[in-house]
């Protein structure tokens, strides 16, 4: 509980408990005035409100400036939490059904430790620019007792890890309380039992984020342990973990009353929510067809990532063991199982989400593009190229990310009015209006405050080792470059260390010092990920290296903010075309720093040959260990050649190129740019099948139609393809029970050996029909044909079910009927 507060602050208990204090910097002010010290340590108000002493706050409560402060804050806050004209709002008045988005981790704060890396990251900019937008959103996560880990290394490199045992109480979320003041608590079947959850509310702003804690006395001794650690490697708890999120997220929907207009499932880990309610549709007397449909149709699935060993994939017999609650007297399991059963016979997480959602997407154009291949089993004779996957790149709520110093430049010469459309591009051209020296110099301020935090980290760390050693005396001028990130080993963290000879030559130069900052967690259970750290901090301890090189310990959002500012150059070099999207470069490039990046991710679409640099060539072809050698001669070469005599030698032409990072990041790779993508592309559409399919008879209509193609498809085909000249192409098709108007014939042209990888030049409809008994003889008539039988195209006729209502062309349990026209 905490204290009573004097009556003129009686509201900093509802700031606390927002985290809209965590983008405000008038709110952070306000904290930081309260106790210096406790806000430089945890960042949690609500933990300073716990401590403060009655004498503090008397004397505050008499403090005019403290008092002005404090009125300003809350005058803006109620300003931002009452504001009706939201873009969301003003774009979309007539919605207000909620939009449920569901992930494993939230990373909002570090008052709040539910994160492990960018996926929390993202989800937590996610529900700022929500909430900035006014989108009718809330977020279902679960609450971890000890988070997912703090990271000390010791004298030899080797990682630590440390589980904190976080008490609820001490953490900006409140328990949530039902009309009659007590907790709200959900009911999870879970192998032959019942889990009971208890819910915490925590306020993002106008968006509620519900945690879900099964660590109570209601339950047993083992659940009461499902959510000790962030992804738990057990198969057993990991499992349990996802049930506990994904069923009891929709339990949660239900004890609340809301029905929700659009689910989003961001990554797999949620989807047991969609055999939640497809068999709560069946309860209600739906069947599975119009159940799956009605699911998948107001369904929206972001994967995140772009390698198979990423995606949770469990033994099936362990997924039906811990369903067994779940499934008791229903009758139509296999129907549920069978959606999340991959080629290998396991329960596959992310085959689950793909094949109950309408709107699925990957995190970048490039990563979209690999999840087309990765998963185009699913979609049975449908070229890589049509696999209903879009992609919608990543962004930050910049709100958060930039700056202090370069918030008070964008304020000066681009207006407050940045804050609120970041997405605008136009805005951003004033950034040219900025005199280079006045850049400079608020990027040299930040770059003072990372090296103070440099100096204060390196310190305490020593102190903790008893190592009797010098900070790292840094000179704000000299180039500094920054590597943040998770240790996994495809990021390759090392290949800046592949030839310590040249690295030596490059770091140690007295009249060009070049400085880099490493820091980053591996997982606990990845030994080749710790390796690579040891390794990096082995070669920051060699005499040639000594305070050139520098390990960071646990990285988090607090030292992210202070990095991604008050670096150079962000330095990444992931081996392509694993890094599905990477949002800590768009950071830095907000705040003026420059990327130097293999051309992957979001950087194809990023980089414009004015705004930084692409390690090796701009392909977009995959690599393998063996293009590691070759990406470590043209980073040494880039920075040699490029970054190192650019930095000390043409002042002019690198705040010329910060200035261009500035305007062409900022407003493309912003969450607000990225919620007005989604709202537009799926979410607004959602909503729309939504309200379509809640009148009984449109869905029971759908329903038979789709039972009637499930039954008649395997009696489709295509019985024979004459070319009367290159000009003219007729197919006769056999439909069985359907007819013409349940189906689409189309001819495909393109280049390629096959359908699957078929480069498509063009899609066209054939129409025109006439009955000749049994069968259909579709007949086109143009010039298009001619390049028939020319070397390396490819011509085909298919047939596929159509309904209009369908909002894809390809549905996962039907596979295309296609054949050649020739060969």
């Amino acid at each position: 509980m905490l204290k009573k507060l004097p009556e003129n602050l009686e509201h900093l208990e509802e700031l606390a408990y927002n985290l809209w204090w965590s983008w405000s910097r008038p709110a952070q002010r306000l904290w930081r005035k309260i106790d210096p010290e406790g806000w430089e340590e945890h960042r949690n108000p609500v933990k300073i409100l716990k401590e403060v002493s009655d004498e503090r706050l008397e004397e505050l409560s008499k403090d005019d400036d403290f008092i002005s402060l404090y009125e300003l804050t809350l005058e803006r806050f109620k300003d931002y939490m009452e504001k009706e004209d939201t873009w969301f709002n003003v774009n979309y008045p007539e919605w207000d059904e909620r939009i449920v988005y569901m992930c494993m981790e939230y990373g909002l704060t570090k008052a709040l430790p539910i994160y492990s890396g960018g996926l929390g990251i993202l989800a937590g900019d996610h529900l700022k620019s929500a909430s900035d937008l006014g989108l009718p959103l809330i977020a279902i996560g679960l609450l971890y007792k000890h988070g997912y880990f703090t990271q000390q290394i010791d004298k030899d490199g080797r990682q630590i890890e440390i589980f904190p045992d976080y008490n609820p109480e001490d953490l900006p979320m409140k328990p949530l309380k039902d009309e009659k003041g007590n907790q709200v608590i959900v009911e999870v079947p879970l192998d032959s039992t019942v889990v009971k959850a208890r819910v915490f509310e925590v306020k993002v702003g106008r968006v509620s984020l519900y945690l879900l804690d099964p660590d109570f006395e209601e339950n047993e001794e083992k659940y009461r342990k499902i959510c000790n650690y962030l992804y738990n490697p057990e198969p057993d708890v990991r499992v349990s973990q996802e049930i506990l999120l994904g069923i009891g997220g929709m339990k949660l929907l239900r004890a609340l009353n809301l029905k929700p207009g659009v689910i989003h499932l961001n990554e797999g880990h949620p989807a047991f929510s969609s055999l939640e309610r497809i068999k709560n549709y069946m309860e209600e007397g739906y069947s599975f067809t119009e159940a799956l449909e009605i699911v998948r149709q107001t369904t929206v699935f972001t994967t995140h990532t772009p390698v198979p060993a990423g995606h949770d994939r469990f033994p099936f017999d362990l997924v039906e063991r811990k369903l067994s609650k779940f499934f008791e007297g229903f009758e139509k399991k296999d129907l549920l199982m069978d959606l999340g059963k991959d080629e290998t016979g396991s329960f596959n997480m992310t085959y689950l989400a793909l094949r109950t959602s309408s709107f699925i997407n990957g995190v970048s154009k490039l990563h979209a593009e690999v999840s087309r291949k990765m998963f185009k089993s699913v979609w049975q004779g449908v070229p890589v190229e049509e696999i209903p996957i879009e992609g919608i790149t990543n962004g930050v709520h910049m709100g958060t990310w930039i700056n202090r110093e370069m918030r008070k430049l964008y304020d000066r010469y681009l207006g407050r009015v940045w804050r609120d459309h970041t997405d605008l591009e136009g805005i951003w051209y004033g950034i040219d209006r900025i005199p280079d020296e006045e850049l400079w110099q608020a990027h040299l301020r930040a770059k003072k405050r990372f090296i103070e935090y440099i100096k204060e980290s390196v310190r305490r760390r020593n102190e903790r080792l008893g190592i009797d050693e010098d900070v790292p005396n840094i000179d704000e001028n000299s180039l500094i470059i920054g590597f943040a990130r998770r240790f996994a080993t495809y990021k390759r963290a090392v290949l800046l260390l592949s030839d310590l000879e040249r690295l030596k030559k490059i770091l140690n130069d007295s009249e060009r010092p070049v400085y880099v900052v490493y820091a980053g967690k591996a997982h606990p259970r990845d030994d080749a990920g710790k390796e690579f750290l040891k390794r990096i901090y082995e070669v920051s301890q060699m005499p040639e290296f000594k305070n050139r090189i520098i390990v960071l310990e646990n990285y988090d959002i607090g030292m992210a903010r202070l990095m991604v500012s008050g670096v150079d150059v962000w330095l990444n070099n992931p081996r392509r075309p694993m890094e599905a999207s990477g949002t800590s470069g768009m950071k830095a490039a907000a705040n003026g720093v420059l990327n130097a990046s293999v051309y992957d991710g979001w950087w194809v679409e990023g980089y414009n040959g004015r705004n930084g640099w692409v390690i090796g060539d701009e392909s977009v072809l995959p690599e393998t260990e063996a293009d590691d050698p070759r990406d470590a001669e043209a980073l040494y070469d880039l920075l040699e050649n490029e970054i190192i005599p650019t930095y000390y030698g043409n002042r002019e032409k690198w705040v010329f190129m910060m200035k261009e990072s500035i305007k062409s990041v900022a407003p493309r790779f912003s969450t607000t740019r990225m919620l007005k993508e989604y709202t537009e592309k799926f979410y607004i559409k959602g909503l729309v099948n939504k309200e379509w399919l809640e009148r009984r008879e449109n869905t029971e209509k759908l329903g038979s139609w789709k039972e009637k193609i499930l039954k008649s498809w395997n009696n489709v085909s295509i019985e024979r393809i004459v070319l009367e000249d290159t000009r003219s192409v007729e197919v006769t098709v056999k439909l069985g029970d359907l007819s013409p108007d349940d189906v689409l014939v189309e001819l495909l042209i393109g280049r390629g050996e096959s359908m699957e990888d078929l480069e498509i030049w063009r899609v066209i409809q054939i129409r025109k029909h006439r009955r000749e008994g049994n069968l259909f003889v579709y007949s086109y008539v143009n010039g298009a044909l001619g390049h028939l039988g020319s070397p390396g195209w490819f011509y085909a006729v298919r047939v596929l079910p159509y309904h209009p209502k369908l909002p894809t062309k390809f549905l996962p349990e039907i596979p295309v009927v296609w054949k050649k026209v020739l060969g």
